[in-house]
């Protein structure tokens, strides 16, 4: 990127390889995850984007080089990571840095593909259900945008812990992904608070997974059961608006907000890595990839992303 703006100002050019600093890695990309919110880095929507950029926090290769204090046993490895920028030098790349903490070793099991489609989301989804919501098996849980690459996690993850999840979609072939995943799929439209009220005995939900914001924020309050939660984890619709806790008493509902942040709690997030890959070999939990570009294509990705077309995970490939 030389400029901020459409999928347009994503250009296929030659720039320097990187090299890795103290504590970081060189890693030769194989696939590289694009999320909606390299989207928002694109059109600098929470800050201005530095220029010239390299997007994407997240890929899966092979580590070629090592700074210095890194175990040589990297080398060679097999791998995938997510980084926050700038820690991590751009992964819409052909080679790419990032910290060695960022690393989860990818067993020969797993092809590049998938294992690129694991960290972001993967560790947003399991920490997010895990971490932040701490859901139980006796809760009802509704994840809007269901049936995108978070959205599919998390329905599966709260699955796994016995909850019964509603997942809201905005077509036909997103609900049959949210029923493959094991959610109970809805519809958008205006009424949906409704419709959730009439499959929960006009209880209300318990947990509300939220990443659209501004446009279901509304709708996320009022389905809530009494002492039930909204949790903000994107905002991919617009900034959710300034809510009043003097509309929260009658209830007692909460609202609270996570971002992907695995400083805040190493444990848990060793723990989720741990996880992530396990059961991404053994089968249990799905990381579908609807489909797969080369990164030359890169702005088509994002097209799809923003056309809200897409079904979980769009790797970049090459």
């Amino acid at each position: 990127m030389q400029r901020t703006g459409g999928p347009d100002v994503l250009e296929l050019s030659e720039v320097p390889a990187p090299s890795p600093k103290a504590g970081e890695v060189l890693v030769e990309i194989h696939a590289r995850g694009v999320s909606f919110a390299d989207t928002e880095w694109r059109r600098a929507v929470y800050r201005p984007t530095p220029l010239p950029w390299i997007l994407g926090t997240e890929g899966a290769g092979v580590v070629v080089d090592i700074g210095t204090g890194v175990d040589p046993a990297w080398r060679g490895r097999r791998v995938a990571f997510h980084a926050a920028p700038p820690a991590v030098s751009g992964t819409y790349a052909e080679l790419a840095t990032c910290p060695v903490s960022a690393l989860l070793a990818l067993p020969d099991g797993l092809d590049f593909v998938t294992g690129a489609a694991i960290p972001q989301h993967g560790l947003t989804a399991y920490l997010l259900i895990h971490r932040a919501a701490r859901i139980r098996s006796d809760q009802v849980v509704l994840v809007h945008a269901a049936a995108g690459g978070v959205g599919l996690l998390a329905v599966q993850l709260a699955r796994r812990l016995g909850a019964r999840v509603l997942g809201t979609v905005s077509s036909d072939d997103k609900a049959g992904a949210v029923r493959a995943a094991g959610g109970e799929p809805l519809r958008y439209g205006d009424d949906l608070v409704e419709r959730v009220r009439a499959l929960t005995g006009e209880r209300g939900v318990d947990l509300v997974l939220d990443s659209v914001g501004l446009p279901t924020q509304v709708a996320s309050l009022a389905m809530l059961a009494p002492y039930g939660e909204l949790v903000h984890f994107g905002d991919a619709g617009g900034f959710p608006a300034p809510v009043n806790p003097d509309d929260l008493y009658a209830r007692s509902i909460k609202v609270s907000a996570f971002g992907l942040d695995e400083r805040h709690d190493p444990a848990a997030s060793a723990q989720a890595r741990r996880h992530l890959i396990e059961w991404a070999v053994d089968g249990s939990l799905r990381f579908l990839i609807s489909k797969t570009l080369p990164l030359a294509e890169a702005a088509e990705a994002h097209r799809l992303i923003e056309g809200r077309g897409t079904i979980g995970k769009l790797v970049l490939v090459g």
